[in-house]
């Protein structure tokens, strides 16, 4: 493929994407990451993209995302198979009579099921989390607040006083983005960021499950750095680049759907 095709791809991948990774690029126009980063430098001084660490972005498509963007997120990058399996990992971490707290949030909502017939205590502020156990082993305390019913979860300063009267062994938070080049993670806004980072002082491990979607996705608020979680667990993919990850992080491959 000449430059110039090279270029138009590029450039429209990004304005789809609003980030395009450098990996997947190079395998997609069947060129080295080399090149590709060249492709970029040239793209940027002709003021088509801006290039990011591990990739580029789109200079057109709006990148913050803000609380009113999230459930259109969340249905955009549904990715259940890739759920699954980061919640599977992350519950294999759990001993029994452990004290777990479940966040907020569609990518947290599988460890139910992995979780629902162990002898451990979950605590949860999600309503869907909560509505996902119908019966099992394990004890389920939800806590009040500042219910918000789109999102299935409560928030604010009820929601905070309740959760200090626990301790848990294990907190699992979710994210709706991370930015691998400042090494935070993004929420949407402020209350559910408060929620977030009151549990996490309160655990004695923190572990961030999140899907690949979500690499490279700033949002309207930064909460905490990549470093201040024990683990970050994702799904495997290939646009994702292993050299540009945190040591915490573990990839998990997701199984294939079975052909009908």
């Amino acid at each position: 493929m000449i430059q110039g095709q090279r270029f138009q791809k590029i450039e429209e991948m990004a304005n789809e994407r609003g980030i395009v990774n450098t990996r997947e690029m190079a395998e997609i126009l069947g060129v080295t990451e080399t090149t590709i980063r060249r492709d970029y430098e040239e793209l940027e001084k002709l003021g088509k993209i801006v290039r990011v660490h591990g990739g580029a972005r789109s200079l057109k498509k709006r990148h913050i995302v803000t609380m009113g963007d999230e459930l259109e997120i969340e249905k955009r990058t549904a990715h259940a198979r890739e759920k699954d399996a980061v919640c599977k990992k992350a519950a294999s971490f759990v001993e029994d009579g452990a004290c777990v707290f479940l966040d907020g949030g569609s990518s947290i909502v599988p460890m139910v099921k992995y979780l629902k017939n162990r002898r451990v205590k979950i605590v949860t502020n999600s309503l869907l989390a909560a509505n996902a156990f119908h019966s099992g082993e394990a004890e389920v305390f939800v806590i009040g607040g500042s219910y918000i019913p789109k999102y299935g979860m409560s928030i604010g300063p009820l929601s905070i006083e309740a959760l200090s009267k626990f301790n848990f062994d294990y907190a699992f938070i979710s994210c709706i983005g991370v930015d691998l080049d400042r090494k935070l993670i993004y929420t949407a806004e402020i209350e559910t960021m408060a929620v977030k980072d009151a549990v996490m002082k309160l655990s004695s491990t923190n572990i961030l499950l999140l899907d690949s979607s979500k690499l490279y996705l700033k949002a309207f608020c930064s909460l905490v750095p990549l470093t201040s979680f024990d683990i970050a667990i994702c799904n495997n993919d290939i646009s994702i680049n292993p050299e540009d990850l945190p040591g915490n992080f573990i990839l998990v491959d997701v199984d294939k759907p079975e052909e009908s």
